[in-house]
């Protein structure tokens, strides 16, 4: 009897065409996009939805397309939507703008063609016209990057890279922002008396717990192990520590059942509320840190803050 295992291995697969067919049509509802190909590695692979006219582009944060950049000016070039088509327009930056090595003259639009490249100093733009399903692959695969698989929350690269960008904002723009940052009392106990498994559904089923009490724009990351933070903007430290407390209370009061037992699970909370003071992210990060200390210090949970609400 002949051997056709070589042949059976190289054959190939009819498969559906369904999830194809949802792809493309997907695709069809993509608006125009700018995609960061080089630039500064937090950076690299976020999109910008070209779905307002104008917007800006600089290394200012809270411009509609900002860019932690030195080789970018403040206010750099801008994108306008004249008839349905997409233009560029030069501001007079510093280091100019070229778009397929063409160097584009201050203050003349120049339409934009599917899957040109923009460069601006040392930064690379693709421009990805209207349907173009580059555009959803390339956000399936930065979801995929910044998501923490387990629970689904954001992951420690995308908190970096959100907490950066909003401090800045909130720095210029005067507006409030706090974080809190809680972790699960005894998590290890309960890893060595339940089994990781029990110990990785506790961190699912509380991350599901939290989302239900948050805000749109609260961004809820898991910073690493049991440890997860929440950015709050437009809120005073009041807000926030009302929300830690609310939290904290749903998670003691909610039933984490488990092969029939109820685990035991709180969380320990630090509140802190950025301050003029402040020059850098990290001045709002450790004394959120040093506040979750005080909860675990204090016989955890609970929820505390080092400044005055």
């Amino acid at each position: 009897m002949a051997d056709n295992s070589d042949e059976n291995f190289d054959k190939t697969s009819v498969v559906p065409s369904d999830t194809f067919k949802l792809k493309m049509e997907e695709a069809k509802t993509n608006p125009p996009t700018l995609v960061l190909l080089m630039g500064p590695l937090s950076q690299i692979g976020k999109q910008w939805k070209l779905v307002n006219s104008p917007m800006l582009i600089g290394r200012l944060p809270d411009l509609e397309i900002s860019v932690d950049d030195r080789s970018i000016s403040r206010k750099h070039a801008q994108i306008k939507m004249i008839n349905d088509k997409i233009f560029i327009e030069d501001l007079g930056s510093s280091n100019g703008t070229e778009v397929n090595s063409e160097k584009l003259q201050a203050g003349l639009t120049r339409e934009l063609v599917d899957n040109e490249q923009i460069k601006m100093g040392n930064v690379i733009f693709k421009y990805l016209a209207e349907g173009n399903i580059e555009a959803t692959t390339n956000q399936e695969a930065m979801s995929r990057a910044i998501t923490d698989p387990l629970t689904k929350a954001y992951n420690k690269l995308a908190f970096l890279e959100k907490v950066d960008e909003v401090f800045k904002k909130a720095k210029l723009t005067q507006v409030n922002l706090s974080l809190i940052v809680f972790d699960l009392d005894k998590f290890k106990t309960l890893n060595d008396s339940y089994g990781h498994q029990a110990g990785d559904f506790v961190l699912f089923e509380l991350a599901n717990v939290v989302k239900q009490k948050l805000r749109p724009s609260d961004f809820f990351s898991r910073y690493g192990g049991e440890e997860f933070t929440i950015l709050v903007t437009g809120g005073n430290l009041k807000v926030s520590v009302d929300l830690a407390e609310r939290l904290r209370s749903a998670i003691e009061s909610h039933e984490f059942m488990y092969n029939g037992v109820r685990l035991p699970v709180t969380i320990s909370a630090g509140v802190a509320g950025l301050l003029p003071t402040m020059e850098k992210w990290e001045d709002l990060f450790e004394q959120a840190d040093k506040a979750a200390y005080k909860s675990k210090h204090d016989g955890r949970n609970r929820v505390s803050t080092i400044q005055s609400v």
